[in-house]
C-alpha cells in the first residue's frame, strides 16, 4: 500500500527545514509539501501542492479568515486532488519532531488498518464554538499536527465538507479541522478511527505532543528518543511565538477602551514602555528558573 508523507504549511523556514531534513532521506519522493499562499518564486527541495484561496473557491470550500490554520483537512484535499494514488497520507506541521530514527515509527503505523488516526482522541466540548456547527452525534478532537487519513477517509471527507461549506453560519461557528474529521468518522460505522498513543505506546505520546507550550529545538535536539515532539521550534519561530501569545494575551483592553481613548501618544508609548520593562524583567525571571 502505498503511503505520503505531507508537511503542511505556510512558511519554509528552520522548523519548516528540520523537518525535511529528517524525513527525506527516510521516505524520498513520498514526501510532499502542501504549502498554503506560497510566496512567488519560492523554490522548495520536494514535490508541492499549492493551496490557495482560489483553490477553496474552485473546489467549494468556505473562506473563513483564518482557513490555512482552523482547516488543516482543506490540505489533505488539496494532496488528494494533486496525488489521487496514494493508500494513506500524513499530514505533519512543521513544528514536529521525532526524538530519534522515525523509520520504526512509520513502520508501526503501517500495520494500523484505521482510516483515521490522530495523536489522542477525546471527547470534544459541544458548546465550543467549533462544535456548534455539528449536530446529531458525538465530538471528537485529537491533536490535528500528526494525523494519517486513508484515502477512502479523504474523499469522504471532502464530500462531506464541501456540504458543511454550503450550509449557512457565522464564520466564528464554521468548524475545525480536527472536530471535523474526527467527529464525522467516528460518527460512521463504514471508517474506523485510532489513537497513535494506543498504537505506538513506546513513544510516550500523548505526553510530549500538546498544542503547548513552545519547545526550543535546543532543548529537545540531543534526546535520543522514542519520541515525537510538539511544538518544537527553532529560535526565530520560538521567539515570534513567545511574542504572539504575550500579544494576544490582551483581551482585556476593549473594556479600557472609553479610558484610552483619552490617552495622548506619547501616554500610550509610556506605557508600552513600562509593559516592555516589566516584560524583559519577567522573561529573564523565568528564563533563570529554567537552569541548564
Amino acid at each position: 500500500m502505498s503511503t505520503l508523507v505531507a508537511i503542511r504549511t505556510h512558511r519554509w523556514d528552520e522548523d519548516a527545514e528540520r523537518l525535511f531534513a529528517q524525513l527525506h532521506p527516510l521516505l524520498g519522493e513520498r514526501l510532499v509539501v502542501v504549502f498554503h499562499n506560497r510566496p512567488a518564486g519560492l523554490e522548495l527541495p520536494l514535490p508541492v501542492i499549492d493551496i490557495n484561496d482560489d483553490w477553496l473557491a474552485a473546489n467549494g470550500l468556505r473562506h473563513v479568515e483564518d482557513w490555512g490554520w482552523r482547516c488543516g483537512d482543506y490540505f489533505l484535499y488539496a494532496l488528494r486532488a494533486a496525488r489521487p494514488e496514494f493508500d494513506f497520507a500524513w499530514l505533519i506541521e512543521p513544528d514536529v519532531w521525532f526524538a530519534g530514527d522515525p523509520a520504526p515509527f512509520f513502520a508501526a503505523a503501517a500495520a494500523a488498518p484505521q482510516d483515521l488516526l490522530g495523536v489522542q482522541l477525546l471527547p470534544m466540548n459541544p458548546a465550543h464554538r467549533f462544535g456548534k456547527g455539528l449536530k446529531g452525534f458525538e465530538l471528537w478532537k485529537a491533536i490535528f499536527a500528526l494525523t494519517r487519513f486513508s484515502g477512502r477517509a479523504a474523499d469522504r471527507l471532502f464530500a462531506l465538507r464541501r456540504d458543511y461549506s454550503a450550509q449557512k453560519r457565522g464564520a466564528r461557528f464554521h468548524t475545525n479541522d480536527e472536530t471535523f474529521c474526527f467527529s464525522n468518522l467516528m460518527a460512521d460505522p463504514g471508517f474506523t478511527v485510532g489513537s497513535l498513543a494506543e498504537l505506538l505506546p513506546g513513544w510516550n505520546l500523548p505526553e510530549t505532543m500538546r498544542t503547548d507550550p513552545d519547545i526550543l529545538f535546543d532543548t529537545i535536539r540531543a534526546l535520543p528518543g522514542p519520541g515525537v515532539f510538539h511544538p518544537v521550534r527553532g529560535r526565530a519561530s520560538f521567539q515570534r511565538a513567545v511574542a504572539a501569545r504575550l500579544a494576544n494575551n490582551i483581551g482585556f483592553l476593549p473594556a479600557m477602551a472609553p479610558s484610552l481613548a483619552r490617552l495622548q501618544e506619547d501616554e500610550i508609548a509610556a506605557i508600552a514602555a513600562d509593559t516592555t520593562a516589566r516584560l524583559v524583567a519577567a522573561l529573564r525571571a523565568a528564563a533563570a528558573g529554567g537552569g541548564e
